[in-house]
């Protein structure tokens, strides 16, 4: 299964986990796509509606949109409605600092300080025997030497196998939608706003107690081929603004997991309300780009904002 969050290391970017890895997927910076090339026709075929909403504040308008973090080429072009909206705004706000994410030289030593145990600790003495071994059977099968990670911690080790799959699948960051808004923001001088520091997005994923990084490397492992169909079933109600059934596919890593379900998702979206009430009252049109699962669902973004008397359309 795949997960979520920034989106560091190996291969640029990454994350995930079964019915825990699956919502980190849908997190770290949105959630990874596997068949999201069947999305659009989907849309087209079944509705009008995209995972876009609006608010109309006194003096702008405010979009959210959610996002897929890995995408291939012939995703694009995407639908006018999503390019209206970006086009439309003059400030384009993202879960993190993409630009730093963008030069690798910049984050690598901060990345790589957060990902290592400490000294004298070892990846086999964080997980249990079973676990081990199956991440052992793992790397072996893939071709990539264990030996290298070592000493990085569980939550790293879990990203790193999401990156691999996600590459098997023939997915790569650099497609993803909220890379495409970025670059188009930085060459059309938009006005681009980070939610949170590239710190607090890599301490999400690294400073996870020994019991998470455990469920966390196992399930990631453990469902693997079940992680691609549910990625589909994700990225096909993506691509049809499907709420419910985004919504409804996410919910099943909130059961085994409440509580990094808690941390991941919902805690950061209350973090997130005073920035996007400021945003909503100012005088230039917003458009927020956000993982899809942080505005499903009834803690949700746009269930929040709704609850404070924000009219939301979704487009």
């Amino acid at each position: 299964m795949l997960a979520t969050i920034p989106r560091p290391v190996y291969s640029g970017r990454i994350m995930k986990t079964r019915r825990v890895g699956f919502y980190a997927l849908a997190l770290w910076l949105g959630f990874f796509a596997a068949g999201a090339q069947i999305a659009r026709a989907d849309a087209a075929a079944s509705t009008n509606r995209h995972s876009l909403w609006k608010a109309n504040g006194r003096h702008c308008t405010l979009y959210l949109l959610g996002s897929i973090h890995f995408l291939k080429p012939e995703n694009y072009p995407l639908p006018p409605e999503i390019e209206r909206a970006f086009t439309n705004s003059q400030t384009v706000v993202f879960e993190t600092d993409i630009g730093i994410m963008e030069k690798p030289e910049a984050i690598m030593g901060k990345l790589m300080a957060k990902a290592m145990l400490p000294p004298g600790e070892t990846l086999q003495g964080q997980l249990s025997p079973a676990t081990y071994r199956s991440v052992s059977n793992y790397f072996a099968a893939s071709g990539l030497p264990l030996e290298a990670f070592a000493q990085f911690k569980p939550g790293m080790v879990a990203m790193t196998i999401e990156a691999a799959e996600l590459k098997k699948l023939g997915f790569e960051a650099d497609q993803g939608l909220d890379v495409h808004f970025f670059r188009l923001a930085t060459q059309q001088h938009k006005t681009i706003v980070p939610l949170e520091t590239i710190d607090f997005q890599l301490d999400l994923f690294t400073e996870l107690s020994k019991e998470e990084g455990e469920l966390f490397v196992k399930t990631t492992l453990d469902e693997i081929e079940t992680t691609r169909k549910e990625l589909g079933d994700l990225v096909t109600a993506w691509g049809s603004g499907d709420a419910a059934g985004t919504e409804k596919v996410l919910n099943a890593s909130m059961k085994d997991a409440p509580g990094l379900f808690k941390r991941l998702l919902t805690d950061r979206n209350v973090s997130w309300m005073p920035k996007l009430q400021e945003l909503l009252a100012g005088d230039k049109n917003v458009i927020v780009i956000v993982g899809a699962g942080h505005l499903v669902g009834k803690e949700g973004v746009v269930e929040l904002l709704r609850a404070k008397g924000v009219k939301m359309v979704q487009e």
